[in-house]
């Protein structure tokens, strides 16, 4: 019985390969092609902001020095606090040029003694000479002396107008309101004389100037739209638009800024005009000497608007992948344009209602079809 069960075996086994060999072969069936998202270009009116970097500098930078010589008696101020104008900064030791006062008085009020004498004495001459007591050279004697002692009141009363500005230079008052910075010269130390000692420095805060420099191309884009704007002045600062300001950090300065000056001709070694834009500075957040990029706004009636995640890059240029009505990815090469938030703008090379390709670029390329839908622009990939 065992003999049969083996026997049995191979058959079957033979019977099995025999039966499998007769069913249909195999066949490759290809992937279905990828899912896509596509959406046609944006077109509508937008307003871009072109920048040019610059530099903030005070409205008014006022020196502080020594105007008459003596020793510093005292510093009146916080270094880097604020002062207000007509606020005492600095005291030079007074005490001479209060006696220099004293003398030159002293002086003028002899002077004018003396010019009393000289009239008097005048008088008495033409007396006399009216009844032949004197010659007429006796008069005219008196009569230039009395001019002498007018010259001298003169001079007297200008040595007082001197040793009075002279003790008012002792004291040294803010000529603006602002910000101060530490002060150059300790207490006790001589200032004055002819090198005019620098004491300190004093800005004003608000407003506050940001100077750039605009290249001609751009120029010539302010200039015709400030002429679309019917003045045909060359370049009126009054029409040109309000600007804003990009801090160093990449924000955008809360104030609105207005261009008040335009320099008279273009840099030759550069070629570009120097601009200044003044901006309020109530909080006094903006500081003299800090950087920033003055923003113009440019007005783009009708711009062609890509996502800006679907613009792609290789060796000839940008373009962007878009499906024909075949369901076959193409490539175009295209111009751009400035960014505009998450979109980009696009000059040339796409037709506007060509569906582009704004999601999943990675699943596509030239050449291959796809499966398409619709979405909304800027998904990612």
């Amino acid at each position: 019985m065992k003999s049969i069960r083996y026997s049995i075996l191979p058959i079957l086994a033979g019977a099995g390969f025999l039966g499998s060999g007769c069913g249909p072969s195999n066949q490759f069936q290809p992937p279905p092609p990828p899912q896509v998202t596509v959406a046609p270009p944006e077109i509508r009116d937008i307003t871009i902001f072109q920048s040019f970097p610059g530099h903030l500098e005070a409205v008014e930078q006022v020196e502080i020095r020594a105007r008459v010589r003596g020793y510093l008696e005292q510093v009146a101020f916080d270094d880097g606090a604020r002062v207000e104008k007509d606020q005492v900064l600095f005291i030079i030791e007074q005490a001479p040029y209060e006696a220099a006062l004293k003398s030159a008085e002293a002086k003028l009020a002899q002077a004018h003694a003396s010019q009393s004498l000289a009239e008097s004495a005048l008088e008495r001459k033409k007396r006399a000479f009216a009844n032949q007591a004197v010659s007429e050279l006796d008069v005219l004697s008196a009569e230039a002396d009395l001019e002498a002692a007018g010259a001298a009141v003169q001079a007297g009363e200008a040595a007082v107008q001197q040793a009075q500005l002279d003790l008012s230079y002792a004291t040294i008052t803010a000529p603006i309101s602002g910000r101060i910075a530490r002060h150059y010269v300790s207490e006790g130390n001589l200032v004055g004389g002819a090198d005019a000692t620098l004491l300190t420095l004093l800005v004003s805060e608000d407003p506050v100037y940001c100077y750039f420099n605009m290249d001609e191309r751009s120029l010539m884009r302010l200039q015709k739209a400030v002429e679309e704007k019917g003045e045909t002045t060359s370049p009126p600062v009054s029409r040109i638009p309000p600007v804003r300001l990009e801090l160093a950090d990449g924000s955008v300065y809360g104030e609105t800024g207005v261009v008040d000056f335009v320099d008279t001709a273009v840099d030759a070694s550069t070629g570009t005009l120097t601009l200044r834009a003044r901006f309020p500075n109530p909080g006094n957040t903006l500081v003299a000497g800090m950087f920033g990029k003055v923003l113009f706004p440019v007005s783009l009636p009708g711009a062609m608007l890509v996502p800006e995640l679907s613009v792609q890059r290789d060796m000839v240029g940008a373009y962007v992948l878009t499906v024909d009505g075949e369901g076959t990815v193409e490539s175009a090469y295209v111009e751009l344009g400035p960014r505009y938030e998450d979109l980009r703008v696009i000059r040339s090379g796409l037709d506007a209602t060509a569906p582009v390709i704004v999601k999943g670029l990675q699943r596509a390329r030239p050449g291959i079809k796809v499966q398409t839908g619709s979405g909304a622009k800027g998904e990612g990939n």
